[in-house]
């Protein structure tokens, strides 16, 4: 009894102690939380105050082992370096903190750290690496699951693209990500792309359009931060200098100047001491041109000697950048071939459960035809004196068994051509013979090809189900050139691999069309079949419509030597399985692909004509009903 009660009282002072030993690490962590949010109050703001909690945020951070936390720790660092101007400390920071959020995989983390050593390129006027920085950080953004988060590397694409004037794609760029920043709540960055669209205005002298701009920033429900204030008020300077407004200019440049003095950014009072001169010059106050002037040479000066000093820190940083940047593709390197090898076990499963969907429909067809048999039999040895109702039930069956096979050729007809150019791609990527980029490019093309073959065959799989209580018609209205399109993707790979582009010609408006939708599925599949089975390797194939009153004519025009009178008319009078010829490319056939066409367009009130064009192709049209009102 005593050891039992010993044994007890070991286990509560155990977990006593883990308790106790948790507790510190979450009160340090909380601790690290709250000077990072005092910090977030004046990073754009004031320096001094920021640097001081951030430090303090660094202290308590050491003490826990959540990489996370002490990689967001040294990325605010960075970020008020930044702000400050001190690209050295910022660029050093950045490129520890992207380590520590690689080593934790957060790659929403990793996209931040390369959005904030772009901006330190931006920051240098090296443009063309800054984009490079934003492109690699938005696909980082893209792996996080908020579908927002790649905004602040969008909205710095288009400033560096305006800074190199690119002004066009500059613009696309800059109105997308004020759509994502507006989508998010993201008020910082909503402010900052519209500075920037307001600036990219100016520069394309739209005067009344940036004047908008930087007005909305300053009129916003929520106020924005000193350093956008900055640019907003020397954004409104610039445009009433430009209207000759010259005391509103003089306003919105000393509060612009006011603002730029609490940031203590020497390129922001650079420049707003810049446009200051240019209207104290034009408004003829020439002593104040002269004091402004005085201080603009004073910064211009200091940020040359910052230049200085800021372009020998990056040279000392090259080959720790180069190092990183060799690190980070070998890294994405690696993840692609993660990514490769997870598409291609998703291939394998989609086939396997296509298979298996395959399977599950021929035993059910199996067994019901089995349950079928034995009734009748059963049946046979109770009625045979009902001669009459035993031929009648017999005359059933062997209509139902014709529906069957009917189904599993059309079934097997359907899914020859895509799956066999399917399991050419497989069998090509097993002998090695293709480059990652190329085997890349093929998985891509067997994604597409998969997805369009899937779609195409659960369509069938439905129709066939809805047929296995014999043939019946449900006829309905279909879009016809949204049916097309998916049949088309059915078909993409054995087009491609014959160098066959396909023209999809869809008018701006065009009626639906009665019909059975799995009926029409099978006469669009065999139709576009025989058109790339026909037209020769690098040809093209038209495909195009036309309606009336009463009827929608689905018209298609391979790109083969025509057909001859003889074999048109035996095809528009056989009611029968006739000979396939040989394609353009030795593809063979059954010839039951034209004889399901012809059948189920009697059965939904079509009619099919056939033109050809010696040389140059044959043409198939199709006339569809519309639903009688």
């Amino acid at each position: 009894m005593r050891i039992r009660f010993l044994g007890i009282f070991f286990l509560f002072l155990t977990k006593l102690a883990l308790a106790q030993s948790k507790f510190p690490q979450e009160s340090t962590a909380d601790s690290v939380r709250y000077y990072l949010e005092e910090a977030d109050q004046s990073i754009f703001n004031d320096f001094q105050v920021a640097k001081e909690k951030l430090i303090k945020a660094r202290n308590f951070v050491e003490k826990t082992a959540d990489v996370n936390l002490k990689a967001e720790v040294v990325r605010k660092l960075a970020i008020a370096y930044y702000v400050k101007g001190e690209y050295y400390h910022s660029l050093s920071y950045f490129l520890d903190a992207e380590d520590l959020f690689r080593k934790a995989e957060n790659w929403e983390g990793v996209g931040k750290s390369l959005n904030g050593l772009g901006l330190i390129q931006q920051g240098i006027e090296r443009h063309s690496e800054a984009i490079e920085y934003f492109e690699q950080a938005r696909d980082y953004y893209n792996l996080s699951k908020d579908e927002y988060a790649a905004t602040p590397a969008i909205i710095n694409l288009g400033i560096s693209e305006l800074q190199s004037g690119d002004l066009e794609n500059a613009k696309t760029t800059l109105d997308n990500a004020l759509s994502m920043a507006v989508a998010s709540g993201r008020k910082d960055i909503e402010h900052l792309t519209l500075n920037h669209l307001g600036n990219l205005a100016y520069e394309k002298d739209q005067l009344p359009q940036a004047l908008a701009y930087f007005e909305r920033v300053l009129q916003d429900s929520v106020e924005p931060n000193n350093w956008e204030k900055a640019f907003s008020f020397y954004g409104l300077a610039k445009v009433n200098l430009a209207f000759h407004n010259l005391d509103e200019a003089e306003e919105y440049g000393l509060k612009a100047l006011d603002f730029a003095n609490t940031n203590d950014s020497f390129f922001e009072k650079e420049r707003i001491t810049g446009v200051l001169f240019n209207i104290y010059e034009a408004k003829g106050e020439l002593e104040n041109a002269v004091v402004i002037s005085k201080q603009n040479r004073i910064y211009r000066d200091s940020l040359y000697y910052q230049n200085r000093v800021r372009a020998i820190d990056l040279l000392n940083l090259e080959k720790k950048e180069a190092d990183n940047r060799r690190l980070r593709n070998e890294k994405m390197e690696k993840e692609k071939e993660l990514s490769k090898n997870k598409l291609i076990i998703a291939i394998l499963l989609t086939l396997g459960f296509i298979l298996i969907l395959i399977l599950f429909f021929w035993i059910k067809n199996y067994h019901q035809k089995e349950r079928f048999r034995k009734a009748l039999e059963e049946k046979n040895k109770l009625i045979i004196h009902k001669n009459g109702v035993i031929t009648e039930r017999n005359k059933e069956l062997a209509k139902i068994n014709k529906s069957k096979d009917r189904l599993f050729s059309i079934l097997s007809h359907d899914l020859k051509s895509p799956i066999g150019s399917i399991q050419k791609l497989l069998e090509l990527i097993k002998t090695g013979e293709f480059t990652q980029l190329e085997q890349a490019e093929l998985l891509d093309e067997m994604l597409k090809q998969v997805s369009a073959t899937s779609s195409m065959l659960q369509n069938l799989l439905q129709w066939a189900n809805s047929q296995l209580e014999g043939s019946k018609v449900y006829m309905e209205e279909v879009i016809l050139s949204r049916r097309v399109k998916e049949i088309m993707d059915a078909h993409y790979l054995v087009g491609k691999a014959k160098r066959i582009q396909i023209i999809h010609e869809i008018p701006s408006h065009m009626s639906p069309v009665f019909v059975d939708s799995g009926h029409l599925s099978i006469i669009l599949h065999n139709l576009i079949s025989n058109a790339i089975k026909f037209t020769h390797p690098g040809k093209e194939i038209k495909i195009h419509y036309s309606e009336n009153e009463e009827w929608v004519l689905f018209k298609i025009k391979d790109g083969g030597d025509g057909i001859s009178k003889e074999r048109i008319d035996q095809i528009q009078n056989f009611n029968t399985q006739v000979m396939s010829e040989i394609g353009t490319d030795m593809e063979t056939g059954t010839g039951i692909g034209l004889l399901l066409v012809k059948q189920f367009l009697v059965m939904n009130n079509a009619s099919l004509q056939i033109k050809s064009y010696p040389g140059e192709g044959s043409e198939f049209i199709v006339c569809f009903r519309k639903k009688k009102d």
